[in-house]
């Protein structure tokens, strides 16, 4: 089943990703078995506590590392008026700024895309609060010419992830229930889950090079 979460997920990535135009994804039938149609949405209490973290983190690391080529969308995440930054403590925003974002501002100046994929979510050993998040990085380094192979790397994170169950209270999301949140299209569909991230551990090798 396509889970409420994530149409609601992926519209906001498409928004985000998109500056200022907001791209409508539409459903199509591709055949006239039933198997082959949308299913009907699932509540987040339907996918679980552990599932609904895990999809959190998935959109805290793909917002992490991707690249468009678009100058004017990197500059608002590095200025921290995307999602991304709702979700990072200053903590881990400001690792974020020195560590990778560099990186993202020169790529997208020079018509880079990079999509991300994450492989797996592991709570690290000996720690509650941590999770080893591995991920491969696809990178288009010719603009426009998908002709060309792209980069593929992959690697370890850290993150010291602070979750709760459930939904924000009306008190820590601006005065609005949830529902006029998500109404409101400058709203971000995760700011309503009790999310954040207050550390970004980097492998080593990563931090070394910056």
């Amino acid at each position: 089943m396509v889970a409420t979460f994530l149409s609601l997920t992926v519209t906001g990535v498409i928004y985000d990703m998109g500056a200022k135009t907001m791209i409508e994804p539409k459903f199509f039938q591709t055949d006239n078995s039933h198997e082959d149609r949308p299913g009907v949405p699932a509540a987040p209490t339907d996918l679980g506590d552990n599932k609904m973290r895990d999809l959190l983190i998935t959109k805290y690391v793909t917002e992490l590392f991707y690249i468009t080529p678009d100058n004017a969308e990197t500059l608002r995440r590095i200025t921290g008026k995307t999602s991304f930054r709702a979700m990072s403590s200053p903590t881990a925003f400001k690792k974020w700024q020195e560590v990778v974002a560099p990186e993202i501002e020169e790529a997208s100046g020079k018509g880079v895309l990079r999509t991300v994929l994450v492989t797996g979510i592991l709570p690290r050993k000996g720690s509650d609060n941590y999770w080893t998040v591995s991920y491969e990085l696809k990178t288009w380094h010719a603009p426009n010419d998908f002709s060309v192979e792209p980069e593929i790397t992959r690697d370890l994170i850290d993150l010291h992830v602070r979750y709760a169950p459930g939904l924000k209270s009306k008190d820590n999301l601006k005065g609005l229930t949830v529902t006029e949140y998500l109404e409101n299209k400058n709203m971000e569909p995760s700011g309503v889950f009790n999310f954040q991230v207050e550390d970004i551990v980097f492998d080593e090798k990563m931090a070394e090079d910056k």
